[in-house]
């Protein structure tokens, strides 16, 4: 099997943040985790900036909030046999850019593709039509 990873999410929110964006010091492009929490939702975590009283620079891993139930419905497969997946934060909107609206934070999520097979399989959609060919020869020119 290949190790090529290919995009499972392109982009997924994280809810209920349990962080204050602008205080943690996390940016676009840098890496989280995921993993089960024990009320069975898929929770977020990455590296974050907590300083030591408040003054000496100390950064840990913390939970930054948990995944919706359609990018659940999509990882929990992949966890549960222990895929590694490459969890990237793509977006964020601090508190003080938010303009009243609460702060936002979104990660990519790529892995092997392997057990979406089941859960696309469950999708019922129509087989795609086919495309009507063009005409060869001179029987395809349009008149002017």
């Amino acid at each position: 099997m290949s190790d090529a990873k290919l995009p499972l999410i392109h982009k997924a929110p994280v809810e209920d943040l349990v962080i204050h964006v602008a205080r943690t010091g996390l940016s676009i492009g840098d890496s989280a985790r995921l993993e089960r929490l024990s009320d069975g939702r898929i929770g977020v975590f990455a590296r974050l900036k907590r300083p030591i009283l408040g003054l000496i620079p100390h950064h840990r891993e913390g939970l930054m909030g948990h995944l919706g139930p359609m990018a659940e419905e999509i990882v929990a497969p992949s966890l549960a046999h222990g895929d590694d997946l490459r969890v990237r934060i793509i977006d964020l909107t601090p508190e003080h850019l938010a303009n009243g609206y609460p702060p936002e934070v979104y990660i990519s999520v790529w892995g092997d593709p392997r057990h979406l097979q089941p859960l696309l399989a469950t999708v019922d959609l129509p087989p795609p039509e086919p495309k009507p060919k063009a005409p060869k020869g001179l029987s395809g020119l349009r008149p002017a």
